[in-house]
């Protein structure tokens, strides 16, 4: 019976349901209820209640198709989001939504059409003018792009109708023009998307060092994406699995409570007394480890160790507990019992570069700086050309007075990420130890460009002095 409710229906994406006599008569489409995951089936069917029980609200049947969105039911949420926008042809949302899950199934054409009704209700929501050129793009449709890009600026969204632009500049073969305009977005932004654009352009130019330099940047650069808060909204009806990622990112982002709200709620689901030895320990002692780190973030260390201390004691084959339990045992400068659980998790998970430099900082913070070496040296080995790691492992080099290999880590460290101020002054200090006076010298006008601190920055001017001086 649902997959007639869904074929009678899906024609809503672009008319409307011509199948039922009215649109409260709709029977709400059905799916996930069966799901063994309870997270996420007790969520659906409390949205397909809701539905049935106010069957002619828009509003009920846009949260239903919301929750098949993002909860990976795309057949079912277009559907949804049809019947909503025949509810209440008015509302920005149910097209909006539809033409994303249209794209991302590379249906443009579709994607284009439907967002143009959801243009026709609100033309100045700037993230749709974004998309728009995006997806114009994906059809080779360039001086459509180039227009709605400039519609996205006038709005307000300047940063990000630039980079727009300029990817169509690049799409179209003027290379020069993309690059004026890329380059001062790249100066003041992380973006790998942007770094990736400016070295796909300067390759065009020709100028194959500068371009190798953005593409080291640009090298995690996924597909094109722009921040769009009502999209954005979406994601509160993420449960199960999913939502344990959701967590984790928000929690990264430092949206601690909102993090904690999700980790607590999927507890209910898989409680810390599951930790043991059941089928469910594994999601159940990563919601306890992630807790223990998330309370730690919020600025509650006690909470966050008695959390962890549980979990030990439910599973102590458990690495993450180790890791987690190490990092507030460093902060609490117990660097010798931090480092016995590192040690544990190695021999319960020993292919864990993380782990491995983790070793390397306990025991650099206890001046061990040979043992840390090695540490962070096995680190690389299982997770080359990391950017931290690397420059872990100059320190140590510098503090065993290696100073050619600590300006080589240095300067490997400085390719991968151009901006790292901190690390263009420690290879300025190592340079100028091994007396390369000269590129020294270039090491610390780039610290300097890139925003070193002041002290940092007196110290390898004053060390530059002085070996000058005996070099004089």
């Amino acid at each position: 019976m649902r997959n007639i409710a869904v074929i009678s229906c899906i024609a809503i994406v672009l008319g409307a349901c011509s199948g039922s006599e009215s649109p409260a008569a709709d029977a709400p489409i059905v799916a996930g209820t069966d799901s063994p995951d309870r997270d996420l089936a007790d969520h659906l069917e409390a949205m397909i209640q809701a539905v049935r029980t106010t069957p002619g609200s828009a509003l009920m049947r846009g949260r239903l198709g919301m929750a098949y969105d993002v909860n990976g039911f795309q057949t079912e949420a277009l559907a949804t989001y049809a019947q909503a926008e025949t509810l209440d042809p008015g509302d920005f949302r149910w097209p909006y939504f539809s033409a994303h899950l249209l794209a991302t199934n590379d249906e443009h054409a579709k994607a284009l059409e439907t967002l143009a009704r959801a243009l026709a209700i609100d033309a100045d929501y700037a993230p749709a003018w974004l998309w728009q050129g995006t997806w114009l793009l994906e059809l080779d449709r360039t001086a459509e792009a180039m227009i709605a890009f400039e519609r996205a600026f006038d709005l307000g969204v300047r940063d990000a109708a630039t980079f727009g632009r300029a990817r169509v500049m690049a799409t179209q073969g003027d290379y020069a023009e993309a690059v004026e305009l890329l380059e001062p977005l790249a100066r003041l932004s992380d973006n790998p998307q942007v770094h990736r654009t400016l070295g796909e352009a300067l390759r065009g130019q020709g100028r194959t060092e500068e371009a190798r330099t953005a593409m080291i940047r640009g090298r995690n650069a996924g597909p094109v994406s722009w921040e769009d808060p009502r999209r954005d909204k979406r994601s509160a009806h993420v449960r199960g699995h999913a939502s344990y990622q959701l967590a984790q990112s928000l929690s990264s982002a430092g949206r601690i409570r909102e993090a904690l709200t999700i980790l607590e709620r999927l507890q209910g689901h898989h409680p810390e007394t599951h930790c043991g030895r059941d089928e469910d320990f594994f999601l159940a002692c990563n919601l306890m480890n992630s807790c223990s780190i998330a309370y730690d973030r919020d600025g509650d260390p006690e909470r966050a160790l008695a959390t962890v201390q549980r979990g030990l004691a439910l599973n102590a084959d458990f690495a993450p507990f180790h890791l987690t339990i190490a990092n507030l045992y460093r902060q609490q400068r117990d660097l010798d019992l931090a480092l016995d659980h590192v040690d544990r998790a190695l021999e319960l998970n020993p292919a864990r570069g993380y782990a491995h430099e983790q070793r390397g900082r306990l025991l650099f913070g206890m001046g061990r700086h040979a043992d840390a070496k090695a540490a962070f040296e096995s680190a690389l080995g299982l997770e080359p050309e990391k950017r931290t790691t690397l420059f872990y492992l100059g320190l140590a080099e510098f503090e065993l007075g290696n100073w050619t290999l600590a300006a080589e880590k240095f300067e490997r460290a400085v390719q991968l990420e151009p901006g790292f101020a901190l690390g263009h002054a420690l290879l300025a200090r190592s340079l100028a130890e091994a007396g390369r006076i000269d590129e020294a010298r270039q090491a610390q006008r780039n610290a300097r460009e890139h925003g070193a601190g002041a002290e940092e920055l007196r110290l390898t001017e004053q060390r530059l002095r002085e070996l000058e001086a005996v070099e004089g």
